[in-house]
């Protein structure tokens, strides 16, 4: 993932709709650091906080990303 974000450091996107997810199975900190990065240094128009899926628990899972996801194109389409 670090190697994606450095990358799409050179795609200009700044005031593009953004949003960052994840499940994970311990301390879960790598969505709000997407998020941070993708909000502070792309300078993007972040949906929002960051979708964290503690792993265990993904049951409800796709509801809540299904959620996330309708934000993110409710704000696209403005």
């Amino acid at each position: 993932m670090k190697t994606l974000l450095f990358m799409a450091e050179k795609a200009q996107l700044e005031g593009t709709v953004g949003g960052a997810f994840g499940a994970f199975g311990w301390s879960g900190e790598a969505p709000d650091r997407i998020f941070e990065t993708m909000k502070n240094i792309y300078k993007m128009n972040m949906v929002g906080n960051p979708l964290r899926l503690k792993s265990a628990s993904l049951g409800g899972g796709v509801t809540m990303a299904q959620d996330y996801g309708r934000e993110i194109a409710k704000k696209m389409a403005g």
